[in-house]
């Protein structure tokens, strides 16, 4: 019990410092697109923690079995580089003891990545779905930043605020977009400048940006002539798009529903695709196991860290190749049966190979040396 306590404390406090590392890296990249689009006015200020949170447990549940995987590769590395694992042996503590207080830690976590993959992962897609739904309700001009161009109406429109005041009053405007004229063969520009401007509602729920003192300038592209309008105050109605009630996508889907859908035989592609994906995380940590164990195995003259990108490399070969395949499954490439599952056969012949190498080459040595003496008789 005192040598799994051990173990315990070697492999989960690397996990820890592993999944710390990555995650601020895998957080710090996604928090900046995030803060990109919000800059751009793709997406509200407001709701960029919000994004953030709801996709932490689909960054969770590919780094927690990686980041197990490499603490192994660490932690057993360290016990043979310091030859604490020679004593061990020597002592009687065998290689498939190790391998049953590795797989017991495994069974934790299994049950952390089983929970984020088929629970907490689903609840933050719908999230970001609601999100992403509610952000089509709201104009162009609700996701403004101050004092910064932004384009807008998907590069049909620059538009530049000096300062949001706290009553939502936009002071210092420039608006430039590029507009079809009445034929529709043509396009025209119209800048506009204004010292300040709201949104208003009216009756019947329409909002209009309201632009005060001002000026209005419009030239074609073919043509020397221009127009210039001076105006107190200029009502433009905004536009919105209407969310449209959609049905959940694969990965934003209850893994109950999934399984019920599987269950009546009505499971689509796509669907079969994220249920096998979700249930693969899981299936993955115990052949990782394999995997990681005897490639922990290192001479101490070689160092703990002999073998860690080759274990790295067939770490994350095994992570592209369930990923290709589940994009295979839903593009029709690849059945659903055997689909994902066929992935793993492949790599748990290797983790065997590797784990009983050493009784496979003694095995051949004395096939050999028995086929040697039949010969010599």
């Amino acid at each position: 019990m005192i040598l799994f306590r051990y173990f315990c404390r070697e492999v989960f406090s690397s996990m820890a410092v592993i999944t710390f590392v990555v995650l601020v890296i895998a957080v710090g990249s996604r928090f900046s697109n995030y803060l990109a689009d919000a800059a751009a006015g793709r997406v509200s200020r407001e709701i960029v923690w919000l994004l953030l949170m709801y996709r932490l447990p689909g960054i969770f549940e590919l780094i927690l079995p990686v980041s197990f995987f490499l603490a192994i590769m660490l932690a057993y590395g360290r016990l043979y580089a310091d030859s604490e694992m020679m004593v061990l042996k020597s002592s009687g503590f065998g290689e498939r003891r190790i391998l049953g207080y590795t797989l017991i830690q495994a069974l934790l976590v299994m049950l952390l990545t089983g929970m984020v993959s088929l629970w907490l992962k689903p609840l933050g897609e719908q999230g970001m779905d609601v999100l992403r739904a509610g952000q089509k309700t709201l104009t162009e001009f609700d996701m403004l930043s101050a004092g910064r161009f932004q384009m807008l109406d998907s590069g049909r429109r620059v538009t530049y605020v000096e300062d949001i005041l706290d009553n939502q009053e936009l002071a210092e405007i420039f608006i430039s977009e590029k507009q079809r004229s009445e034929s529709g063969n043509e396009f025209k520009t119209v800048t506009m400048i204004a010292a300040s401007g709201e949104t208003s509602i009216d009756a019947k729920g329409n909002r209009f940006l309201i632009l005060k003192d001002g000026r209005r300038y419009g030239f074609a592209f073919d043509s020397p002539e221009f127009q210039v309008i001076e105006y107190e105050e200029f009502g433009q109605l905004l536009e919105k798009e209407i969310a449209e009630d959609r049905t959940l996508s694969p990965r934003s889907s209850l893994t109950e529903n999934l399984l019920r859908s599987w269950y009546a035989g009505i499971l689509s592609r796509q669907e079969s695709a994220e249920l096998q994906w979700r249930i693969a995380l899981i299936i993955l940590i115990p052949i990782l196991v394999l995997i990681a164990v005897p490639l922990s195995r290192v001479d101490p003259r070689e160092g703990r860290f002999a073998r860690f990108v080759p274990g790295m490399v067939l770490c994350f070969v095994y992570l592209l190749s369930l990923s290709s395949s589940r994009s295979a499954i839903g593009d029709g490439w690849l059945e659903p049966l055997p689909g994902l599952f066929l992935v793993h056969l492949p790599f748990l012949v290797i983790a065997l190979t590797l784990f009983f190498w050493q009784e496979i080459l003694l095995f051949i040595v004395e096939f050999r040396q028995g086929r040697e003496v039949i010969d010599d008789r």
